[in-house]
């Protein structure tokens, strides 16, 4: 046998009038009845590669694979689905070298029957009497939406996560954080850069301005290793300088937190270690054509370590984390691609483990973030929240509710340039806003907030409005849009906390809004209480509704309004 195909779940017809049935992973959600739709223009491309054909492929993983983030996915609508998860967790089942990365689900419209085939795709080999065995899966069918089909999937991994620490109280509170591109990695050329080591604490009174608090650091030293003062930029004062400014910021109540990129080893760490090899060739810089990855830019040629074995390497990785904390003033750390090794290596997982728990005797409550490759089940034991390359593209409106639903432990983190219409729905989802807003022509983070006044206030207003009601933010439970029972007029989030909730609306329409809720599901009172807050947290409406009743206001438009509801 060649290969599997386990679940393999044929015949879903579509249950909306529009087809707009959702298929809903972790982190993004598609609607298969109308994407895979056989049109002229779907047909045009190559009949094997053209989905409304052949069919469209998800592989799971970590954040990096979304929306196919982890082992679960459901299948409906506003009124019911089913939702499926495979009971496993870390490394395997097929192969020992991966954890989540091999799952694959093939999604496949029938355009002549119009029915929808979801086979999770297992790519083993059985020999002649050989056996295989792909372990449990569970299949909830549910009424209501997906948040009805995650249950079990969300009670799986709380039951599986193994926190080296608990989450620090700072990574729950925080609004986001701030970073900045400091270079391209030539400071020897005086142009060649957006910012130094002094010029940190300015950006800092930037950030505090706009309730900001961590700093994350890129290229703010040489990414060789074995790590020490020696890496620091002697152009910008060296370690002494740049310490300077790290403790200039904590005066101010602001963390740095330097961006560590150990697992490609660049030209420096190659010749270290006797790797001639070079599997990647990494550059940015607008002084090169192309500006990425330019073929003549050899400094840059790198080696992606994926056997851990190393011990050189091992110790100068552990070794560099504490150079950073110890002698430069700097125990919150983000660690770039978190890939483990190969055949189950768990080095990088041990090795973060050893770090936190080492640090949080020294530093309570320190954190650690860190870029979600392709391991999530391992990352969820250490890892605060994300820095990973997520932008809100529009297809995502929806994209990381069930993540936030079922995952409490690490938030994930959404990039903005300067759009302020995308800071607000970054709040309201509750995901850690990574501002980073850039000059033209420029590195990542080289301007400041305060160029930017739109998006400078939208930050200002988030910040407050988060410092109101942060009991929500913190310790409740993301409903998203699910008690909404038709698809909303304008973009919703609720949390729910003791019977109590918290609607948060993006109102984009002019005139008097309406929409039918059921809070039945959620909490047990009969009847409801709800007051209407602006962007100044201002009353602007209140009224009453049955658990299952509507909610309708009347407000300027292309605002956000924070709607608390009661029990009666």
């Amino acid at each position: 046998v060649e290969q599997v195909l386990f679940p393999d779940i044929s015949g879903i017809v579509s249950r909306t009038d529009d087809r707009g049935d959702a298929l809903t992973f972790l982190a993004g959600a598609s609607k298969p009845f109308k994407e895979l739709q056989s049109t002229p223009e779907t047909r045009e491309n190559f009949f094997a590669w053209t989905e409304s054909c052949a069919g469209k492929f998800y592989r799971s993983g970590g954040l990096q694979e979304a929306p196919y983030t982890g082992r679960w996915y459901d299948i409906g609508t506003r009124k019911g689905g089913l939702s499926v998860y495979r009971k496993h967790w870390g490394w395997g089942p097929e192969s020992l070298e991966d954890m989540g990365y091999n799952e694959h689900l093939w999604v496949k419209l029938d355009n002549i029957e119009d029915k929808l085939r979801l086979a999770n795709l297992h790519k083993v080999k059985i020999e002649k009497g050989g056996e295989y065995d792909s372990g449990e899966y569970i299949l909830t069918c549910h009424e209501g939406s997906w948040i009805k089909g995650i249950a079990p999937y969300k009670a799986w991994i709380e039951r599986n996560v193994k926190r080296v620490v608990p989450v620090p109280k700072r990574a729950k509170e925080m609004l986001g954080f701030r970073t900045i591109f400091m270079n391209d990695g030539y400071p020897k050329d005086p142009t060649d850069y957006s910012w130094k080591y002094s010029d940190m604490p300015r950006i800092g009174e930037d950030m505090a301005e706009h309730g900001l608090y961590d700093m994350n650091l890129w290229y703010c030293y040489s990414l060789a290793l074995p790590f020490g003062r020696d890496k620091f930029y002697d152009e910008w004062g060296g370690q002494d300088e740049f310490k300077k400014s790290v403790q200039t910021l904590k005066e101010m109540g602001i963390v740095a937190t330097p961006l560590v990129s150990w697992i490609s080893l660049w030209d420096d760490s190659c010749k270290h270690y006797g790797i001639e090899k070079r599997t990647g060739s990494w550059a940015e810089t607008p002084k090169s054509v192309p500006m990425f990855a330019a073929p003549y830019c050899n400094k840059w040629a790198c080696f992606q370590i994926s056997d851990h074995s190393l011990p050189q390497w091992r110790e100068d990785v552990l070794n560099g984390l504490r150079y950073l904390r110890d002698e430069v003033g700097c125990p919150n750390i983000c660690w770039d691609q978190y890939v483990l090794g190969q055949n189950c290596d768990n080095f990088v997982h041990d090795v973060i483990n050893q770090y936190r728990l080492e640090t949080e005797e020294m530093y309570p409550g320190t954190l650690f973030s860190s870029e979600s490759t392709l391991f999530l089940e391992s990352e969820l034991d250490n890892t605060d929240f994300t820095w990973n390359w997520q932008y809100w593209d529009g297809k995502k409106v929806k994209a990381l509710r069930p993540y936030m639903h079922a995952i409490t432990t690490c938030r994930p983190n959404m990039n903005v340039d300067s759009d302020p219409v995308k800071v607000k729905y970054i709040f309201m989802d509750n995901l850690m806003l990574n501002a980073y807003p850039t000059k033209p022509e420029s590195y990542n983070g080289s301007a400041l907030i305060a160029d930017y006044p739109e998006f400078s206030k939208s930050i200002k207003t988030c910040a407050f409005l988060r410092k109101e009601y942060l009991d929500y933010f913190v310790d409740s439970t993301m409903l998203g849009d699910c008690f909404v029972v038709e698809e909303p007029v304008c973009r919703t989030t609720a949390y729910e906390k003791n019977g109590n909730m918290l609607v948060i609306v993006y109102k984009d329409k002019e005139g008097k809004i309406t929409f039918p809720v059921d809070f039945s599901s959620f909490a047990d009172a009969d009847a409801y209480t709800y007051t209407v807050c602006d962007e100044e947290n201002k009353k602007v409406a209140e009224g009453e509704t049955a658990a299952a009743g509507e909610i309708a206001f009347d407000a300027p438009a292309n605002s956000l309004y924070m709607i608390e509801v009661k029990a009666k």
